[in-house]
């Protein structure tokens, strides 16, 4: 009998707030649209997944969905990343997924995940078809050199993104020259709304080659440092509130990262019959995309995540619940505990 075909995966990564699920969805449409089956691997700092909210409400056609949060895939879940894709390589011929998408938590080094088709109940039935980076050309250029996890990210690729070089054609020209005198060997390609140019280099069909000799992992020393937390919301919130309260400079630490899915206060559903709205905090810019119903009718849970280094936890949760709005006779929940 002969062997199953490898399943081909392709590693997505990149900084908190580059696109990375953007990019994600428009290559598990490539994939539906081609009649391929393919699955997805996303791995959120912090405990609740709304990146996987945002790719089920997108692609729920999927062969396979697997959210892994409150951890790091090249580390702490490792074990859960490589049991995940052996029951995707045991499941029949004709159900099995024949490509895989990894999207990693931004704050992952790539590092320890360059050998997995080498893991021994995944040898031979896992192929590492491509690394692909994705970095916002909108981040101050000098990260690249300052950003030792950034260095990595992209000095594993084989290919790069450049996205969001819409909004500032300047900045990635600068991002694009930077990019070509580190990495020279590395293409690159500037993105739109995670939309390739026609004729773009296949992030499928990537070199991947091993880390350069004596180069460890990183140690995942952002993700050591970085914490979040999550709050759910009963009510629509205000939305010039959430926005002042987002692009205003935290009070305390560093803000790196923020997202979530709401209803908005007099905000009316829309004619697909949902009234959640994703929102993305990256680059010091606010965006607000509609989110459809899922496949079965129901909307996903309003909630919030931040991500940041050394902030006040306590005093996040209290502004994030005085965004609601409550129907009148209704309240906020208050929270008595203060850590």
């Amino acid at each position: 009998m002969d062997r199953p075909a490898p399943l081909d995966i392709l590693i997505v990564t990149g900084p908190l707030g580059a696109g990375k699920t953007t990019v994600v969805n428009r290559l598990l449409k490539a994939e539906v649209a081609a009649g391929r089956r393919v699955a997805v691997l996303i791995n959120e700092f912090g405990a609740i997944s709304v990146d996987g909210a945002l790719v089920d409400a997108e692609r729920p056609e999927l062969a396979g969905i697997q959210n892994l949060v409150n951890g790091c895939v090249c580390c702490s879940l490792r074990d859960d990343v490589v049991a995940t894709l052996q029951a995707w390589c045991d499941q029949p011929e004709g159900t099995r997924p024949e490509r895989v998408v990894l999207e990693t938590t931004g704050l992952a080094d790539p590092t320890d995940l360059l050998d997995l088709e080498h893991e021994p109940v995944l040898e031979g039935r896992l192929r590492l078809a491509g690394l692909l980076t994705v970095i916002s050309c909108l981040a101050p250029v000098d990260h690249l050199q300052t950003k030792p996890l950034l260095h990595r990210q992209a000095g594993l690729a084989s290919l790069i993104h450049l996205s969001k070089s819409d909004l500032d054609p300047s900045a990635a020209v600068a991002w694009e020259s930077e990019l070509r005198r580190a990495f020279r060997h590395i293409p690159q390609v500037a993105t739109r709304h995670g939309l390739a140019p026609e004729g773009s280099p296949d992030p499928w069909l990537g070199d991947v080659r091993p880390a350069p000799e004596g180069w460890a992992s990183a140690g995942n020393t952002s993700f050591a440092e970085a914490r979040s937390l999550a709050l759910h919301w009963d009510h629509p919130v205000d939305p010039a509130a959430l926005e002042a309260l987002l692009l205003a400079p935290p009070a305390q630490g560093e803000l790196l990262r923020a997202k979530g899915v709401c209803a908005f206060a007099g905000w009316a559903t829309r004619n697909d019959g949902s009234d959640r709205w994703a929102f993305q905090l990256a680059d010091g810019r606010l965006e607000i995309s509609p989110l459809p119903l899922r496949a079965d009718g129901t909307a996903p849970d309003c909630v919030a995540v931040v991500i940041g280094t050394n902030l006040d936890h306590s005093q996040w949760k209290r502004d994030l619940r005085t965004l609601e709005v409550p129907p009148e006779g209704a309240r906020r929940k208050v929270s008595l505990r203060t850590n």
